[in-house]
């Protein structure tokens, strides 16, 4: 139970939830591209990602000294495959 507080917490927060969507259609992403996806300054997506990595939400993917975000948690990219088609349908 404890688990799933955590996660809705997490989704709950429209920042991190811009970019858990904006991870979702892109696959993977870098820091300063989902920075402008979203609409946010580097240092927020950051401080961010740092909680949606704690809570095993996202990922990363070393390449050199570019570091990609992957969604991790299956459950979670369900649920937002599904608030995704579920905008689509409004």
């Amino acid at each position: 139970m404890h688990a799933w507080v955590t996660r809705f917490a997490l989704l709950a927060d429209p920042t991190r939830l811009t970019l858990l969507l904006c991870i979702h259609a892109a696959g993977e992403i870098c820091v300063s591209d989902l920075a402008v996806a979203a609409g946010l300054k580097d240092t927020t997506t950051s401080q961010a990602l740092r909680l949606l990595r704690a809570q095993g939400l996202v990922a990363t993917q070393r390449a050199g000294r570019v570091v990609r975000y992957r969604l991790a948690d299956e459950t979670v990219h369900a649920l937002l495959h599904e608030v995704v088609g579920h905008a689509a349908r409004l």
